[in-house]
């Protein structure tokens, strides 16, 4: 067992969000060298996760346990940091060469380090248990220059909450849920028109997720320019500017401050909410007489009915010290077994297939939380997911948001604002290339 389990990393930087990796800048665009990854498990290895302790310091604990258990030359050293400093610590570690050999982290933060190939490629490495993930899941972390950045931990993906009393107020109560964000639109504009209520709040996260189900692509193949400035995207933002001028969106909500779209809902102001189903219970403690109007259904998709998945992953840097016992220690933490005591101990959802096929991601039954992990569940195991290209990160949302907001508040035409957004956008990328 290791001597040392967990040190906690701490920054006196109050950071306001997770700082984008690719602003910060990891030096010379060259790659190292293919890394070799076979050789005996054994020795010593750190292990950093993301604001999980203390929460889940027995879990992890346990896991490292287990793993040492059945490598007995082996130790496993982990240390916990902030996810609002992790942008800055991983960026900061990757230009001093003092990455950690096997590392939890987002798609936005591991982006950098797979555009410049500073970690294992485990399309490669890995290939062995590709088929065990789910398959957006495993293609979440595909990055020009890096097929696959890392190996899928834990997954958020959303089920479409609703306010049935405002859909009974509205004539809605026996309809069917809206499938998609256009139909979304067009029942906010109705529910406004007959119950003064606004249909739901859009929000700066959420909006790529909207362009691409309506068939705009962010960016081209290559990712080299923005691509938002198209038919499909000027419609959809001039139906959100007229929906707007109607009250079908909160008036509060296209703002330079955004108002908390679950708040907004809790206080019975919008009719439907798109959101993981831990929010449920924020809902619950806020507002108890909106939930218990609450309903749960099918989250809203493209034309394929997906809908958008986020992930976490494990990677592994190529200059680790130990790659072999790396390589094995972010299998075995992956593994469906591991990630299925995970899952169950939390609001999250595992990447395997085999987890997800277990009877606590499959009972029904009247309670809200458990319906809502099924809905979702079930959009995992049946390839009903989506994910956003690499490239579309939190530093592109923002952007796009804010070029868009004057558009949706009636100040410039949306086609306007989308040029001055692509604009924006390509600048960005062509910044990151250098």
């Amino acid at each position: 067992m290791s001597a040392v389990r967990r040190n906690k990393w701490s920054t006196t930087a109050a950071l306001a969000a997770i700082l984008l990796l690719s602003g910060c800048g990891l030096g010379s665009t060259s790659s190292p060298e293919s890394a070799e990854v076979t050789g005996e498990v054994q020795g010593t290895i750190k292990f950093q996760t993301m604001q999980l302790s203390p929460t889940f310091d027995d879990y992890l604990n346990g896991v490292i346990d287990a793993f040492e258990k059945t490598h007995p030359d082996t130790t496993v050293e982990w240390t916990d940091i902030p996810s609002d400093a992790a942008a800055r610590k991983v960026s900061a570690d990757a230009v001093a060469g003092t990455l950690p050999d096997v590392m939890d982290l987002d798609a936005a933060t591991l982006a950098p380090l797979g555009r410049q190939q500073l970690v294992v490629d485990m399309a490669s490495a890995a290939g062995d248990v590709k088929d065990g993930y789910v398959p957006t899941a495993w293609n979440s972390f595909g990055f020009a220059g890096t097929s696959v950045a890392a190996l899928p931990w834990y997954l958020n993906t959303p089920v479409l909450i609703s306010n049935k009393a405002v859909l009974q107020k509205a004539g809605f109560a026996a309809a069917p849920d809206p499938a998609s964000y256009p139909e979304l639109l067009d029942r906010s504009a109705q529910i406004a028109k007959s119950a003064g209520v606004a249909g739901f709040q859009p929000t700066e996260v959420g909006f790529p997720n909207y362009l691409l189900s309506v068939g705009v692509p962010l960016v081209n193949d290559d990712a080299t320019r923005a691509v938002v400035n198209t038919p499909e995207a000027e419609q959809f933002v001039a139906k959100l500017a007229a929906l707007y001028r109607s009250g079908g969106i909160p008036k509060d909500s296209v703002s330079a401050k955004q108002r908390s779209e679950i708040e907004t809902f809790s206080d019975g102001k919008t009719a439907y909410l798109e959101s993981g189903g831990s929010r449920l219970k924020i809902i619950q403690q806020n507002s108890p007489a909106v939930y218990a109007q609450v309903g749960v259904g099918k989250p809203l998709g493209d034309a394929s009915s997906r809908t958008w998945l986020v992930a976490h992953g494990i990677a592994v840097p190529k200059k680790s010290g130990n790659l072999p016992t790396a390589l094995a220690f972010a299998k075995f933490l992956t593994s469906a077994e591991n990630q299925l005591a995970l899952a169950k101990q939390s609001s999250v959802f595992p990447s395997t297939t085999t987890s997800l096929a277990d009877p606590f991601f499959t009972a029904g039954g009247s309670d809200l939380v458990v319906a809502a992990r099924a809905i979702a569940a079930a959009s995992l195991r049946d390839n009903k997911t989506t994910v956003k290209p690499s490239a579309v990160d939190a530093e592109f949302a923002t952007t796009l948001w804010s070029s868009l907001q004057p558009a949706i508040l009636g100040t410039v035409s949306p086609s306007d604002a989308l040029s001055d957004a692509e604009n924006k956008l390509t600048k960005i990328l062509e910044e990151r290339r250098q």
